[in-house]
């Protein structure tokens, strides 16, 4: 058998152990990221063109009862038209709120499918957080596309437009230029407002971000933050991220009380332009004429109202479509197109001229099946950005792992977790039962199966201190276990998937001695190979062979 070796690693900076490898920074990745799912592009493309459908109709009404004015028409045609115009609105307007819930599953699809491609080392913190924020406020914001911000978007700067030409039909081609004239000045009017709101609301979503990304810190970890820091700074960095997002609603809200003024201003211009001109060439001399020139005018004017918000709805949705783009731009792993899927021979594993910045360069060993390998070395040598690679939750910039004879990224994703267990220092534990946790390592384990894993991994006690026994409820999150018995929970799972590779990063650090000799005991009883990181004694897991990682060198 061959003698596993590492050359010494060098490192460019420290890293803690407990560090993936790979990070990536989260934000629009511009115009190469992916957009919104053509479902959805399409949904939204048929509720715009009821929207412009409604201001079609609605002009016609507003035609209809301009022209009735001044003429001294019939109100039957008027009262149809606006019939049709308000069916057609609650209509478009229904569609919209469905086209909504659709579109809302489009979105959750294709940001299900992202997080099902995305390698494992993408999930840092702050991508996590923005997984968080996308999921929790992106999508629904967007879900409100179809009945609302569309309706604003399109009847807005159509409407107005449409009823210029109105105005040329009742009014002559000279008095529709007036009222071109005075709606495009109160546009330029209210574009100044909206560019200084925007300027001060520009940086308003990366701090709402990361105020959320300090509030997840903040709840998964608080134990640790309260015992170390006291409770007073445990909320120190929450805090913090906190009064930002506050100094920065603080400004936004401060640059929209001038924007309101004038968008009041801007508001108002065409109907007291359009007084003015009547006024000043005697147009009230034909009262009926008038009245039907204040009416176009008046309707013409008011979307300027609504444009009001436009400038912070835009860059809300601006912000939440680059959050979604940036989750569904997250990295993938891609399978090697020369060779495609291959099943491996065996599953002994060989590490060749492994490199991964900062800490790991150059490292070679050779893993035969059934080996028991202890990974070792300071804090920040690279320990579990090895195991990582050894996971493929990323790909080495330099050298290569294969499994079995097969490099690692001609293999899918489902042959490698088919062949390899994993427990992490902080396993994950859902809200459900103990058996429903348990049961991740193998969905069509038996009551006995489930029962032996739970033996071998020490739970015997968690399971008979409730009448429930294994099917018992864990709480929120596992909230009703501790530390060390969420610890067992990830090693049962394991135990019970059996799968020929097993790896364990500081798997038992939260176990006493005495339950870890255990735990030790029922995974040597397995035919597999173990690889493992500890800071205990690593004799009780009888390694045949050590891998020595070595810190940064110092200067």
């Amino acid at each position: 058998m061959q003698t596993p070796q590492a050359e010494k690693p060098r490192a460019q900076g420290s890293a803690g152990s407990g560090s993936p490898a790979g990070s990536s920074t989260p934000g629009y990745t511009g115009p190469g990221s992916p957009a919104l799912p053509r479902a959805a592009r399409r949904r939204l493309a048929l509720v715009a063109a009821g929207w412009a459908l409604v201001a079609l109709v609605e002009v016609a009404a507003y035609t209809c009862l301009a022209l009735a004015i001044r003429d001294g028409g019939s109100i039957a045609l008027v009262l149809t038209v606006a019939a049709a115009s308000l069916l057609v609105t609650v209509l478009v307007s229904r569609a919209g709120y469905l086209a909504g819930a659709r579109l809302a599953g489009d979105l959750y699809a294709g940001l299900g499918g992202a997080l099902n491609r995305a390698k494992l080392s993408w999930f840092t913190p702050a991508n996590r957080a923005l997984v968080t924020t996308t999921s929790g406020r992106a999508i629904p914001s967007l879900m409100s596309v179809p009945a609302h911000q569309l309706q604003l978007l399109v009847l807005s700067p159509l409407i107005p437009l449409l009823l210029v030409g109105a105005v040329w039909i009742v009014a002559g081609a000279q008095t529709a230029l007036l009222v071109l004239g005075l709606l495009l000045a109160a546009l330029a009017v209210q574009a100044l407002a909206q560019r200084a709101l925007a300027r001060s609301d520009a940086n308003r979503h990366e701090l709402e971000t990361a105020a959320t990304a300090a509030t997840v810190e903040l709840v998964e970890h608080l134990e640790l933050l309260r015992t170390a820091a006291g409770p007073t700074r445990a909320l120190e960095r929450a805090e913090a991220a906190w009064a930002e997002q506050e100094r920065a609603m603080a400004r936004t809200n401060r640059a929209a009380a001038p924007a309101t003024l004038l968008s009041a201003i801007a508001s108002a211009l065409p109907l007291a332009g359009a007084l003015l001109f009547l006024t000043a060439t005697g147009g009230f001399a034909e009262p009926a004429a008038a009245l039907a020139l204040l009416v176009l005018t008046a309707r013409a004017s008011a979307p300027i109202d609504d444009l009001a918000l436009s400038g912070i709805a835009l860059s809300e949705l601006r912000a939440h479509t680059d959050a979604y783009r940036a989750v569904l731009g997250a990295p993938a792993l891609p399978a090697r197109a020369d060779t495609g899927p291959r099943a491996p021979a065996g599953h002994d594993i060989s590490v060749r001229g492994l490199s991964q910045a900062p800490v790991l360069d150059g490292v070679t060993a050779s893993i035969p099946a059934g080996a028991r390998i202890h990974v070792t070395g300071p804090s920040g040598s690279g320990k579990s950005t090895l195991l990582g690679l050894l996971l493929r939750f990323d790909d080495p910039a330099g050298g290569e792992i294969t499994l079995g004879g097969v490099p690692l990224t001609a293999l899918s994703e489902a042959d490698i977790t088919s062949r390899v267990a994993y427990v992490p220092q902080d396993p994950i534990v859902f809200t459900g039962s103990l058996a429903d946790n348990i049961r991740l390592g193998d969905p069509a384990a038996s009551e006995e199966e489930l029962a032996a894993a739970a033996a071998g991994a020490q739970l015997t006690e968690v399971v008979a201190r409730d009448p429930l026994g294994i099917h018992q409820p864990v709480g929120t999150h596992g909230q009703r276990l501790s530390g060390g018995e969420r610890q067992r929970v990830a090693i049962a799972r394991a135990l019970l998937k059996r799968a020929p590779v097993l790896i364990l990063d500081e798997a038992t650090s939260a176990l006493d001695e005495h339950t870890e000799m255990l735990v030790a005991g029922a995974f040597a009883a397995l035919d597999c190979t173990l690889v493992f990181v500890t800071h205990r004694d690593p004799s009780i897991w009888h390694p045949d062979h050590t891998i020595t990682l070595e810190g940064p060198p110092t200067a």
